[in-house]
């Protein structure tokens, strides 16, 4: 039986995060994604273990960290990715300690990192597809050398990762995020977002389908199917450009 829930989920995810990635490297600040991915982690912990909803919690604090990391001048003498790495280090400890207290944490984890899309449904589809089109409307109007740009530029990652997390789980998100942007990277540019989207897309559906054949963990299936079509677009690119030279 095919998960088209869990395969619905990765392909909305896969329409706007590599987008949003792409911002993200051009930015150069990568660790944003895991910073903001691990502060709506452990709200989504801290509502596990006071019984409420994980999402709402997530969401108020991400809030706080978006306007605190907002704060940071645009030219410092600190780099923001090591701030960024160390509140992503941070809040990712403070996750597992929260989680550690609780009975059978050992699954909340695994839930935690790899999210639960065997368990997505329509309302989750709804929130993904919704809260994609915030995001993507949020970035049209960022601009980093202002607070209220800043707050904006955060907020649309927020928008795009809390409400991912809780479906396709931290490594998958980052990986959406990431690793397309990282495959069509060309000469310190970007590179075409359609191709990006198209590899994300593509990802999904392999992965999936090779864990309905194969019952491997679908999140896993994706981010190896990611790395993999990654890795063959770089080298087929690579190919082409030394066939170029020798032409």
């Amino acid at each position: 039986m095919i998960l088209w829930f869990s395969l619905l989920a990765c392909l909305l995810a896969s329409l706007y995060l590599p987008h949003l990635g792409q911002h993200v490297l051009r930015q150069r600040i990568i660790f944003i994604d895991l910073a903001l991915a691990q502060v709506a982690a452990v709200g989504y912990a801290i509502g596990i273990a006071m019984d409420i909803s994980g999402l709402l919690v997530a969401a108020c604090i991400t809030v706080v960290a978006i306007f605190a990391i907002a704060a940071l001048p645009e030219k410092m003498d600190l780099p923001k990715e090591g701030i960024m790495g160390a509140l992503y280090a941070s809040a990712a400890s403070a996750g597992m300690m929260i989680l550690a207290s609780m009975p059978h944490a050992e699954g909340q984890m695994m839930a935690l990192l790899f999210g639960s899309m065997l368990g997505v449904d329509e309302k989750e589809l709804f929130i993904l597809a919704s809260s994609g089109v915030v995001a993507l409307l949020l970035m049209r109007f960022h601009h980093m050398k202002h607070y209220f740009g800043r707050v904006l530029f955060y907020s649309s990652l927020a928008f795009a990762v809390v409400p991912a997390i809780y479906s396709l789980g931290v490594v998958l998100v980052f990986s959406l995020l990431v690793i397309p942007g990282l495959a069509v990277w060309r000469g310190g540019q970007t590179g075409q977002t359609w191709i990006a989207i198209v590899l994300a897309s593509l990802a999904s559906l392999s992965g999936v389908m090779l864990s309905n054949d194969f019952d491997f963990p679908p999140s896993s299936s994706v981010v190896v199917c990611l790395c993999v079509f990654a890795l063959v677009l770089r080298l087929a690119v690579s190919f082409q450009k030394s066939l170029q030279t020798k032409a």
